[in-house]
This record gives C-alpha cells, sequence and structure tokens, in this order.
C-alpha cells in the first residue's frame, strides 16, 4: 500500500531511536507533529494488539494537528477510523486513541489504562505531573509475553518489541512542561546521546534502568517549508525568536522578573549586623509545596561576606538569607509536590532556626487564616509559638513592587537560597494579565516573596536639589579686579 510519509533525516533520527523514552523538540516548523504521529502508525502497524494513545492538551488541537491529518493519510487498507470514540483500528487489532488532558481532573480519564506506546505533542504545554501521570501508565502486562512470542521468528517484530513500551514527545520550548523537560531530558546529556537513569522498584527494591534521548529539531530540517516561515516570527518577542526559529532551551520563556541576574542580584552569604531588622515570610501548602523565607533590611552600612567580598547596599533592601521550601525530592531535586507536614512541626522547625535572632514580625498568605471547623492553620503555628500577619495579597501590585524592587537594586538573595534563585527567574507572564506572573506551576516562592515585599515601605530616595549661588550685594557692585568695573551678574 502506498503510505504518504517519507520521514526527513532529522525524523528518521528520531523514529530509530532504540531508547525507551525520546524528546524530539526545538524550533517551529521541525516536522515534530508529523513525526509523532507517524511513529504512532508505525508501531501500530507492525506490533499486532497494541494499544497507543497520543495525547495533547486540548481536543480541538488533537482534531486539528493530528486526527483530521490522518483521517485524509491512513491507507484505508491499513486502518479505519471510529468516529465515535475517536480511534483508528488496524487490520491488525492495533487501536491509535486520540486523548486530550485539558486539567488536573482530565488526568483520571485514563486511569487503569495499559498504554503500550504514548505519543505527547507539544509536551511543553503539559505540566511535569501530567507528564509523570502518563508515564505511570505506561505499561505491557500480559502483552509482553504474547509479543515475545510473536517475535521469535521475526526479526522487524523484534526490533519494535525491545522499546515497548515506548514514549514519544514532540515539542518547542515554552510553556508549563519547559523546566520540567530541560531538567529531564536535554541538560543530563548531550543531543542525540542516549543515557539511563536509575530507579529503585518500591516493591523489591530493585534498580531499574530506563534510557532517554534528546532529538533537536531545526527549520532548516524541514525542505517543505516555505523558504520566508522565519519571517513570521520577526514581530515577536526576543525570547520567544530565539526559542522558536533557533530552538533554544536555554532561554527562559517569557520571564516576568526579566530583571533578576544571577551575577547582580545572587550575593554571598555575610555576617548581618546586629542591627539590621528581621523578619520571614511563607506561602503555606500542605499537598502542594509551603516555602518561608527569612530577611534582613539594609540600613545602607557596608557589609563583608565570608569568601571578602564587599557589599554595600541600598538602605532599605531586602536580602533573603535563608529560606526552607516544604517540597518532595524527585531525581532531579525538589518537585511541585508538599511534604504534608503538620502546621505545629513546620512551626517547631521554624523556631529552630531562629535560636539567637530577633524576628520582628511574620508576613503570610490570608489562606493561612481559613478554617474548616477547627484551629486554623495561622493559630496552630501561634499555639506553637510563631505568629504572622495576614500579607496584602493583591497580586497586581504585588507582582510590581516586586519587581521594581529587584529592577532599582532593593531586593537581594543569597546564593544557598536556591528555591529562589531556582523557580523566581522562571515564572512567566500572565497572557490575560500582563502586569502579574502566572498563578500555576511553582509559583510557592514567588508568592512569599511577593507577601515580604508587599510587607516593607517604599524607600524613595531624596532628590538632590542643585546649589545655586546668588550673590550679595557687595559681590554685585563690587569693581572687578581685572577691568575695575562692576561685574555684570543681570
Amino acid at each position: 500500500m502506498e503510505i504518504p510519509y517519507v520521514p526527513q533525516e532529522r525524523q528518521l533520527v528520531a523514529h530509530m531511536a532504540t531508547t525507551d523514552e525520546l524528546l524530539y523538540g526545538g524550533a517551529a516548523g521541525g516536522g515534530k507533529s508529523a513525526f509523532l504521529r507517524w511513529d504512532a502508525v508505525d508501531f501500530c502497524a507492525n506490533c499486532p494488539d497494541l494499544f497507543a494513545v497520543i495525547f495533547r492538551r486540548k481536543f480541538p488541537q488533537l482534531r486539528h494537528n493530528h486526527i483530521e491529518k490522518l483521517r485524509r493519510e491512513m491507507p484505508v487498507e491499513l486502518a479505519v477510523w471510529n468516529e465515535t470514540n475517536k480511534y483508528f483500528t488496524f487490520n491488525n487489532g492495533s487501536l491509535l486513541v486520540f486523548q486530550h488532558m485539558e486539567d488536573r481532573s482530565a488526568m483520571e480519564n485514563i486511569q487503569g489504562w495499559d498504554i503500550h506506546f504514548a505519543g505527547v505533542d507539544e509536551a511543553g504545554q503539559f505540566t511535569g505531573e501530567m507528564l509523570a501521570w502518563i508515564r505511570s501508565r505506561m505499561r505491557l502486562g500480559n502483552y509482553d509475553e504474547k509479543i515475545r512470542a510473536l517475535a521469535k521468528d521475526n526479526p522487524r517484530l523484534e526490533f519494535y518489541r525491545k522499546r515497548l513500551p515506548r514514549l514519544a514527545m514532540a515539542s518547542n520550548p515554552g510553556g508549563e512542561g519547559h523546566h520540567y523537560l530541560k531538567a529531564n531530558y536535554i541538560d543530563p546529556s548531550p543531543p542525540e546521546v542516549p543515557f539511563d537513569e536509575e530507579f529503585k522498584n518500591p516493591l523489591d527494591g530493585s534498580i531499574q534502568h530506563r534510557s532517554k534521548i534528546f532529538i533537536p529539531a531545526r527549520m532548516t530540517d524541514n525542505k517543505y517549508l516555505d523558504a520566508a516561515y522565519a519571517i513570521q516570527f520577526t514581530e515577536m518577542n526576543e525570547w520567544q525568536r530565539q526559542q522558536l526559529v533557533n530552538g533554544d532551551w536555554d532561554v527562559v520563556p517569557g520571564s516576568y522578573f526579566d530583571c533578576f541576574s544571577t551575577l547582580i542580584h545572587v550575593v554571598k552569604p555575610f555576617t548581618i549586623p546586629e542591627h539590621w531588622m528581621r523578619f520571614r515570610s511563607i506561602d503555606w501548602g500542605f499537598r502542594q509545596p509551603f516555602s518561608i523565607g527569612w530577611w534582613c533590611i539594609s540600613d545602607g552600612t557596608q557589609v563583608l561576606a565570608r569568601d571578602g567580598t564587599e557589599y554595600a547596599f541600598n538602605r532599605g533592601a531586602m536580602i533573603r538569607y535563608r529560606e526552607w521550601y516544604g517540597a518532595k525530592v524527585g531525581k532531579r531535586g525538589p518537585i511541585n509536590q508538599g511534604i504534608r507536614m503538620a502546621p505545629e512541626d513546620v512551626a517547631e522547625q521554624i523556631l529552630t532556626y531562629e535560636i539567637g535572632e530577633t524576628i520582628e514580625y511574620g508576613v503570610a498568605d490570608p489562606t493561612l487564616w481559613r478554617s474548616d471547623g477547627g484551629d486554623s492553620v495561622a493559630q496552630k503555628m501561634a499555639n506553637a509559638g510563631v505568629r504572622w500577619r495576614k500579607a496584602a495579597n493583591d497580586r497586581q501590585m504585588g507582582s510590581t513592587l516586586m519587581y521594581a524592587r529587584i529592577a532599582k537594586g532593593y531586593m537581594y538573595v543569597w546564593d544557598t537560597c536556591t528555591a529562589f534563585i531556582r523557580t523566581v527567574p522562571a515564572l512567566e507572564v500572565d497572557d490575560k494579565k500582563p502586569e502579574e506572573y502566572q498563578k500555576k506551576g511553582e509559583d510557592h516562592v514567588g508568592d512569599e516573596a511577593r507577601y515580604a515585599s508587599a510587607s516593607r515601605p517604599r524607600i524613595k530616595e531624596k532628590e538632590k536639589i542643585p546649589t545655586v549661588h546668588l550673590p550679595t550685594l557687595d559681590e554685585l557692585f563690587a569693581p572687578s579686579r581685572e577691568t575695575g568695573t562692576q561685574r555684570d551678574y543681570l
């Protein structure tokens, strides 16, 4: 039968990848979506009774980018379309299903599935939690025994069997999952160099391996693109152009706090003068991470860092000198899940941190005072000796104020405050409310720092009035030494 798809060079590299998981991504127009749907078709056509799923965040995207195209391209001798259930049935019994995952509740739609092949298009639009959930549904079960028996005398089928279950993802840089993809597929190894991750089996303690690879895609890899395609991106922001034209994953996507620089705002620990005021701030979370920051306020005097660096902060500048990020730690650092620690235990630990210090006040997320019939979190902490006052929670005001503090040199962080350094510069502009950063993902440290910023009075530099010399009468009428006449002041 005639297949209306001939993979280009970069697409073929991705098709032939032998790793368990792959990310094919980079610039717009790199042929990523075409690769993904035909990779799924390839596995379905060669592996009898395979169950394959292509995911996108919203169903209209699935219909436009994959369903309608495959309905035109798929040979009827190979598979037929079921409009009611939205899947292709192949002549060998395989199924290719299309599933959207718009929000967290939609994750439940695939609970109990045994997915043999998962293709995730525009994976950067999915949260890390969603991608991890999709991976958790990937298992062969009884299918492994069946496919092994079929592959004994079939070398071609054996090549496919060794790569099952297969997770194939395609994505441009950017979106909610940008940092998750970068940390888990791009940073660990150079492009096109496979690498293994070790995982401990929670049932028997055995060590399991999972292989991964990142395959970059560029506009120049797609010979079918119009020569002027790249011109369409010229009016975008610089960071968007770098992502979509160059496929640059190192650009912080749409950062709200684009004024933050690690070279300027991240400082070495120093001895805090005893007379500097100190306070703390908190964004509470139980199932989600909580973030607690400790701050000192500069009076403008010079301080000496432990490595000999001298700092002279503006009077009134806030310096974050300690933090506690209550998040679970995964393979590559903290993940966006809370440690489910009781408020009383958190309060006790706070007091331990503050031994020998004078903390003037604590400012907290107003939700800390919510009560469902019993004591609120604020009350439970107060009972343990840690008191808070309600923070100003106007997101627009707080976001712009925090931005101004950073931009004008009134907010710094010690290099030990890794949660702030990792998450705050990554907060993205809210498309619907551009004066704020987006309220999703790991915004916990940002919210907590915003509360701290809003709790401090604004510091205005005294306006320097130029000195004007007004001549006295003696000066006005005194003869000039040079000419012997009056000076011409008027």
